[in-house]
């Protein structure tokens, strides 16, 4: 891991994570609404370059200033935002780490929020808002799921989503981390071995983040397969930590939503919502195949 940084580091109550690949056409917007935060500690932001071709770098310390310091760690040995992070945090020595995600815009008092809720709590979430970048067919594809407040993992486990967390440095290191092996769902892996170890989730309901939807129906459908993947090793994982897990013929009621709701297919934003369903009822299945338990 090498990093690029414009002068010393110094030292700082707070570092703000922020992994990135290929992200020059909205790191800007994310590093600009950062940068315009007040916050009452000490802070400085590292942007992990997690192998970009682009002018992902160049971007980024174009944000720096002595008072909002934007340093790059170069860390492409491997691929994946949870090995990202993790070279983030071992890049700094902050005991409050914040993340948030290059392709998204934290709102107005963000930072402030998540500095309030570290004075008093090792493990923060805060909430998303999908109105201010994305349009309304794209909005539709997230139906209800999408809300201001905490959120539980299939009924079991708090979780707090990767693009707005915020955790003590001994927090977070008391559990080593993320897991590297997960493409997605490693926040909620994180957020359970948290919770195994007595640190309770906090929700600050003034920490929002405007949160950035895939714009193609192929990439939007690729992603909720992703997400249906990971899904029955999330599962595992909980019923490991002594949880009772739903029932594994649960997602028959997704299977039969997909078959009362075909109409919907006759319009983009109905496409949209029907697509993700679906994408997440196909990752499910091959995600079972990994754990040798079928989910459908």
């Amino acid at each position: 891991m090498v990093e690029v940084q414009p002068g010393q580091p110094g030292e700082y109550q707070l570092a703000v994570i922020i992994p990135a690949f290929n992200a020059e056409t909205t790191l800007g917007e994310q590093l600009g609404a950062l940068c315009n935060e007040t916050c009452a500690v000490s802070r400085h932001i590292l942007v992990v370059d997690n192998g970009s071709t682009d002018a992902t770098q160049a971007v980024a310390l174009s944000y720096s200033s002595p008072q909002v310091p934007v340093r790059v760690v170069r860390a492409a040995e491997r691929s994946g935002p949870a090995y990202a992070r993790n070279a983030g945090v071992a890049a700094t020595s902050s005991p409050w780490i914040a993340f948030c995600d290059a392709d998204d815009v934290v709102a107005s008092g963000w930072l402030g929020a998540i500095n309030e809720a570290l004075e008093q709590h090792a493990f923060v979430a805060g909430g998303v808002e999908l109105g201010r970048l994305n349009s309304p067919w794209t909005q539709a594809s997230r139906g209800s799921s999408f809300s201001n407040q905490m959120t539980l993992f299939e009924g079991m486990v708090p979780y707090a989503s990767s693009c707005n967390m915020a955790v003590t440095r001994k927090a977070f290191r008391s559990v080593g981390g993320f897991d590297e092996s997960l493409r997605v769902g490693e926040d909620i892996e994180l957020s359970l071995r948290l919770w195994r170890q007595g640190f309770e989730l906090y929700f600050a309901e003034a920490a929002t983040v405007h949160y950035r939807l895939r714009p193609q129906l192929l990439t939007l459908f690729q992603q909720s397969r992703e997400y249906g993947t990971i899904h029955p090793t999330l599962i595992e994982r909980c019923r490991a930590a002594g949880f009772e897990a739903p029932s594994r013929l649960a997602g028959l009621k997704g299977w039969l939503w997909m078959m009362r709701k075909l109409p919907m297919l006759r319009t983009r934003s109905g496409r949209a919502r029907w697509l993700w369903v679906a994408g997440r009822q196909v990752g499910r299945l091959q995600g079972g195949l990994r754990v040798r338990r079928l989910y459908l």
